[in-house]
């Protein structure tokens, strides 16, 4: 019988978009891929909130479409991540970039239809009119996905996109800190770990 794979994604970058970047752990072990079959992309979904388990229940079934739309995710998770990788450095190359116009290319494959939603919690307005992207296939995970990157390029402090800085850690983050000096993906996966070597490291020193 074989065994049930056990990869738990990460969520630590603050933003849906920088969480699909890092379903892949490149850690100097070897690779760790949270999106490697059907089933790991649409638990991933559901735990990034992106999709509901109800959404999902249909997708699963058709294997075939689904595979055909991880290998689509996949890629496009790669050119989005060269994207970051850019803007990460320098924030100002997002203006009249390629990424733009894919962003929106697949987003134009989309169905939205207009929904009644939960509003701001005020009494004399409890509910919204806001736009809701369809799920009717597993084509339709990709552009929920650019639907969050495109609310990464439009809605965020571009500045404070960063990569963490433990030398085996390929996760990103957006630095919503007060002060915007964060440097780890997290206290518990790097920070911790990176401060013990710094001061073993001090304590080498003669």
């Amino acid at each position: 019988m074989q065994a049930v794979r056990q990869i738990q994604p990460i969520f630590v970058g603050e933003a849906k978009s920088l969480d699909f970047l890092n379903s892949i752990i490149r850690p100097s072990t070897g690779v760790i891929d949270c999106m490697e079959t059907g089933q790991d992309v649409l638990q991933w979904f559901v735990l990034s909130g992106l999709a509901t388990q109800e959404e999902i229940k249909a997708l699963a079934r058709d294997t075939d479409r689904l595979e055909t739309s991880v290998q689509d995710i996949r890629r496009f998770r790669e050119a989005f991540r060269a994207f970051i990788a850019e803007v990460s450095q320098d924030p100002t190359v997002v203006s009249g970039h390629g990424m733009i116009d894919e962003i929106n290319r697949i987003l134009s494959s989309a169905t939205q239809v207009l929904q009644i939603e939960a509003g701001a919690k005020v009494a004399a307005r409890p509910y919204q009119l806001g736009y809701q992207l369809q799920l009717r296939g597993p084509e339709d995970l990709l552009p929920r996905i650019a639907q969050a990157c495109a609310q990464l390029i439009c809605e965020a402090d571009l500045r404070f996109v960063k990569n963490c800085e433990a030398e085996d850690c390929s996760l990103y983050f957006l630095d919503v800190s007060k002060s915007h000096r964060r440097r780890w993906c997290s206290m518990d996966l790097c920070g911790n770990r990176a401060k013990a070597a710094a001061y073993r490291k001090s304590k080498q020193r003669p």
